[in-house]
């Protein structure tokens, strides 16, 4: 009797730990992570006013042979004049980093101890020595960026994201770097969100890394940029799905052309609902939460500068045309109170101006200019020639990033 009680204890013990094993071995539950952004505007007064210059030369007699001679003077991609970061650790949770949400690019970049540059001594710099996470992988990297370019080495270690723990993430550490926004902007790296194409090879971008990890509701993540840092309901980044209170109305997806931007197709782009052959017969649009203005081809910025004019019309603002992109049929306007900006901007001021009545007191009171917020950039082909949807359209658009369907989805953005 004895033994066949003590049998029986064993086979309950047993039965115990094999289903406490499997709880263990049960994945979490599949989640959607709501992750306030945080916003800074820059207090450089000049923006607006380099972007004023560059739409000068269109204006220039002798712009096609500017165009030919030197086409990098003018480029400004990814020049970020509102910064939406996030916090993400390395090596351990409490080892944490500001980084910027790029849609426009796919690798992370950390500021490293391996650069001793001015730039990356005013941010928080990554030290490998101190995890044992860290993994040596010693491949070189540069990239360029419209605004700069970057030399880094390629090596792994743990990345943190909310509670979502990834292991062996690839990632750059910057060694050295040129250009005015790593210097002067508030952030310690860039998030890559494009697709993987656009990373080196073995290259695995942090939502690649997240999906096969199947952690996520949906293979999908999604933007809701407020249009001022004191809106009471703040920016927002979404991990695994959207969220609807941020969304007014429907909304609509469109398929992704290229998998290597979030690259659109628009079938006309429109002033004041007239076709002014800025398509034809359509047009590549690329959804870039990294760039804060738009961008357009040198040609087809030139001619809608000129139907603008914006400059005559400073004063009066309200009496400017509206500009609307056409994709599948559905209407995305953009009002003139919203790509309009001042060319003086007072660095004391740090939302961002969309009321057209404060925009035209504020152009009258500080004596300033304005421009409509465009550069012009001529991507190179196969991805080019392409217009560029930065956060002057983002911050109108509630924008959602499906890679399980590739699709790119826009509605309206509630208050």
């Amino acid at each position: 009797m004895n033994i066949q009680i003590l049998c029986l204890l064993i086979h309950l013990f047993q039965s115990i730990n094999i289903q406490d094993n499997q709880n263990i071995l049960q994945p979490n539950e599949k989640k959607v992570y709501y992750i306030q952004l945080q916003e800074k505007e820059t207090k450089a007064q000049n923006f607006y006013k380099l972007i004023a210059l560059h739409q000068e030369k269109l204006q220039d007699p002798s712009f096609l042979q500017i165009q030919q001679q030197d086409q990098q003077q003018m480029r400004m991609h990814n020049y970020k004049n509102i910064q939406y970061t996030v916090d993400i650790a390395i090596g351990n949770p409490k080892n944490i980093f500001k980084v910027v949400l790029d849609t426009g690019s796919a690798n992370l970049w950390i500021n490293s101890k391996r650069c001793q540059e001015e730039g990356c001594l005013r941010h928080k710099q990554y030290n490998y020595q101190e995890n044992e996470s860290f993994v040596p992988l010693n491949q070189e990297l540069n990239v360029e960026f419209g605004s700069g370019n970057l030399k880094g080495i390629v090596n792994s270690d743990t990345i943190f994201f909310e509670d979502i723990v990834l292991p062996n993430q690839t990632l750059a550490e910057i060694q050295s770097e040129n250009g005015l926004i790593f210097k002067n902007l508030d952030f310690d790296g860039i998030l890559g969100l494009a697709y993987p194409k656009m990373a080196p090879k073995d290259f695995n971008p942090v939502f690649d890394n997240m999906m096969e990890s199947k952690i996520l509701k949906r293979n999908q993540f999604a933007f809701y940029l407020a249009k001022d840092a004191n809106d009471i309901s703040h920016s927002e980044f979404t991990l695994g799905g959207y969220n609807p209170s941020h969304v007014d109305g429907d909304v609509h997806y469109h398929n992704v052309i290229d998998k290597y931007y979030w690259m659109i197709r628009a079938d006309n782009i429109l002033v004041d609902n007239q076709d002014i052959g800025l398509c034809n017969p359509s047009c590549k649009l690329i959804v870039d939460t990294g760039s804060s203005i738009m961008s357009a081809p040198f040609d087809h910025l030139g001619t809608l500068l000129r139907q603008l004019n914006v400059r005559s019309h400073c004063h009066e603002i309200n009496t400017l045309p509206t500009i609307t992109f056409q994709i599948d049929q559905n209407d995305y306007t953009l009002e003139p109170q919203e790509y309009v900006k001042p060319t003086y901007y007072d660095g004391n001021q740090l939302n961002e101006l969309n009321d057209d009545e404060d925009l035209q007191t504020f152009i009258q009171l500080n004596h300033s200019d304005c421009i409509a917020a465009f550069i012009p950039l001529d991507i190179q082909s196969p991805q080019g020639p392409a217009w560029i949807l930065g956060d002057i359209f983002l911050r109108k658009y509630y924008s959602i990033f499906d890679r399980d369907n590739d699709k790119v989805g826009f509605a309206k953005s509630k208050k």
